[in-house]
C-alpha cells in the first residue's frame, strides 16, 4: 500500500491468565464479537445488541441520567444503556453480540486511544473491567474550525463520541483503512469515508474545483479535509450511504381502487 496507510486488521487482544483472549471476532462481513465474560466482568451495548449469552449472566437497564440519555440518543446510540454481567461464578461463561447492519467489527482500545470521534450509530459494545471506569458514549458537535465547514464537511452536525474504559467496537462496512497523520499533514476524503478519527485531528472543508468539476465531479462543493495529529478511520461503505441505496418505500392512495 501507499507509504503511511494500513490495511485494517483486527489487532491481536489481550488475553487473560488463563490465555483466553479478551475478545474474539468471528465471520467476514456480517461479523459477531464473542466475549469470555470471566466472573464480575460486563458488557455494556446498545438495545438489541445480544446475539447469545450463557445462562447465569444478568441484564440490567438504565437510564444513567437526563444528560447521558439524551447524549446517546443525539449520538445515534439507544435510549437505555444497557449492560451485561456475569453473576453466574462461572470463568467460562460468554456472550457474543452484533450489529443491525452487516457489517465489520472495529476494536478500539481505550487506554491507549483515550478519546475518539465517530460517525452516529457507529458504537456496538464496550467491555467493562474490574475497577476500570466505564467507557462514555456521549455526542457532541462536527468539531470542524469554522462554520462553513461545520455545514459543509459531509460529517453530521452531531457526532459520536467514545471515552475511557477498557476495549470499545465500532461497526463499519466494507473495508477499513488506517492512517495516522503527521502533524500538519491533511488529507482529503469524502464524508461517508470517515468512520473515527481521534480527537486530536481537526476537520476543515476544501473547495472540489472549478465549475465543471463542482457540477460533474459527483462530489458536490466541498471535500473533507482532516488534519493532523491524530490516527483516522476510513471505510469503503458506509451505513448512510447504504441507505441512500434503498430509499423507503412511500406508497400512495390511488383513486383507480377497487371501490365502485
Amino acid at each position: 500500500m501507499l507509504q503511511g496507510f494500513e490495511l485494517w486488521v483486527p489487532p491481536v487482544p489481550l488475553e487473560f491468565d488463563d490465555g483466553m483472549p479478551y475478545y474474539e471476532i468471528i465471520g467476514t462481513d456480517a461479523q459477531i464479537v464473542q466475549f469470555p465474560l470471566k466472573r464480575g466482568r460486563q458488557i455494556m451495548c446498545f438495545s438489541g445488541a445480544m446475539a447469545y449469552m450463557s445462562d447465569g449472566i444478568k441484564m440490567d437497564v438504565q437510564l444513567a441520567g437526563f444528560q447521558k440519555t439524551f447524549g446517546r440518543l443525539a449520538g445515534g446510540g439507544s435510549l437505555f444503556q444497557v449492560t451485561y454481567t456475569n453473576e453466574s461464578g462461572d470463568d467460562n461463561a460468554y456472550i457474543a453480540c452484533t450489529g443491525d447492519y452487516p457489517g465489520v467489527i472495529v476494536p478500539m482500545n481505550m487506554s491507549s486511544t483515550g478519546k475518539i470521534i465517530c460517525l452516529r450509530d457507529s458504537f456496538l459494545c464496550a467491555t467493562v473491567g474490574l475497577g476500570r471506569p466505564m467507557t462514555n458514549i456521549s455526542a457532541g458537535f462536527n468539531p470542524a474550525s469554522n462554520p462553513i465547514s461545520f455545514c459543509c464537511s459531509g460529517i453530521d452536525f452531531i457526532v459520536q463520541t467514545v471515552e475511557n474504559g477498557e476495549y470499545a467496537f465500532l461497526m463499519a462496512m466494507g473495508t477499513v483503512i488506517k492512517k495516522t497523520l503527521r502533524v500538519g499533514e491533511s488529507i482529503l476524503v469524502d464524508g461517508d469515508s470517515v468512520l473515527a478519527f481521534e480527537s486530536s485531528v481537526t476537520v476543515d472543508v476544501r473547495a472540489v474545483g472549478n465549475i465543471a468539476a463542482i457540477c460533474c465531479g459527483g462530489e458536490g462543493i466541498f471535500n473533507t479535509e482532516l488534519s493532523g495529529p491524530g490516527t483516522i478511520y476510513l471505510q469503503s461503505m458506509s451505513i448512510d450511504k447504504l441507505r441512500r441505496l434503498f430509499p423507503p418505500h412511500v406508497s400512495s392512495s390511488s383513486g383507480d381502487g377497487d371501490g365502485g
